[in-house]
């Protein structure tokens, strides 16, 4: 998409440099002080009917369809419900670092709103943990170690690509957890992990939901051994004998998450719903340039769960 955009601009302006000399030739500072004086100078051509106009033809710029305070209580029920389980909520900013997702994972920077100051629009609220969980490690190392670090946020996403689902917007509220920690051997970071995120998320859709059972599919994804998903599969089911926690036999490809990737499916009104996915990522790898970094992360719909309750879907 980027590439057949430069071509039609480099078309149009009759200057094929254009965005090799934007992109590649001008420092940060220059280009965001090249772009506050574009969109200062279009903002100033606006009247107040087109600003209408274009408002009117936005579907970034909307507002969310459910219930206001009815998602602030769910929100505010669920991180004191995590916060329960030991993961530290965390507001996170609106805004992220540029590249915070498609830099470390598999993300197209299309389907994110850049801005500007080397910011985005914040589209995944794990990626922006990973990128505080790093700094702080980076810093602080002697005070963090190899310490089993655990927050949660729910927040607000922006995200560009459009859905042509019923109930789904551009803009939407997930609840996530994140847990961080070393490779101590015998896969007891990824196991402790699993553990945790699904006891929580048992915990919310049970408590704070009422969503009745909440059965969880492990699928197996590249970058560790065969023996890895047997090995959690005995753990847990010795862990946690009351979840329903089965192994996906057919679970399709999927390069994003690292050795393990998990669903959680729940049944609402006779209806089933896919309501929380996550699993292993190398992102804290990657930012620290340590492969004894584990990373492990999960999110819900809650605002699904919220305009389910509401009768919206």
């Amino acid at each position: 998409m980027a590439g057949k955009i430069g071509k039609i601009i480099a078309q149009r302006t009759g200057n094929s440099d254009l965005i090799s000399i934007l992109s590649e030739q001008l420092s940060g500072a220059d280009l965001n002080s090249l772009l506050l004086e574009v969109f200062a100078r279009r903002a100033q051509q606006l009247t107040a009917p087109e600003l209408l106009k274009q408002y009117d033809n936005n579907r970034f710029v909307q507002p969310a369809e459910t219930d206001y305070l009815h998602l602030l209580e769910r929100s505010l029920q669920t991180l004191q419900c995590l916060k329960r389980h030991d993961f530290k909520p965390l507001q996170v900013s609106p805004l992220s670092q540029l590249g915070t997702c498609s830099v470390v994972a598999t993300v197209d920077q299309d389907k994110v709103v850049s801005a500007l100051r080397s910011c985005e629009v914040l589209s995944d609220a794990t990626n922006a943990l990973a990128l505080h969980i790093s700094s702080q490690k980076k810093k602080q190392k002697n005070a963090v170690g190899e310490a089993h670090i655990k927050y949660s946020t729910v927040q607000r996403h922006v995200r560009s690509q459009p859905f042509a689902i019923k109930g789904f917007s551009p803009h939407f509220t997930i609840g996530c957890m994140v847990s961080s920690g070393s490779d101590t051997g015998s896969y007891t970071f990824e196991k402790k992990a699993l553990a945790d995120h699904f006891t929580a998320l048992q915990d919310v859709l049970t408590t704070v939901f009422n969503t009745g059972t909440v059965k969880f599919r492990l699928q197996q994804r590249a970058g560790y051994p065969e023996v890895f998903l047997p090995a959690v599969m005995e753990y847990l089911n010795d862990r946690l004998p009351g979840v329903a926690i089965t192994r996906d036999e057919t679970p399709g490809s999927n390069n994003y998450y690292k050795g393990l990737q998990f669903k959680a499916d729940i049944s609402v009104q006779g209806r089933q719903f896919e309501i929380a996915d996550g699993g292993l990522v190398d992102w804290t790898q990657q930012l620290l340039n340590n492969k004894k970094e584990r990373f492990f992360i999960s999110g819900f719909g809650l605002e699904l769960l919220n305009k389910l309750e509401e009768g919206l879907l």
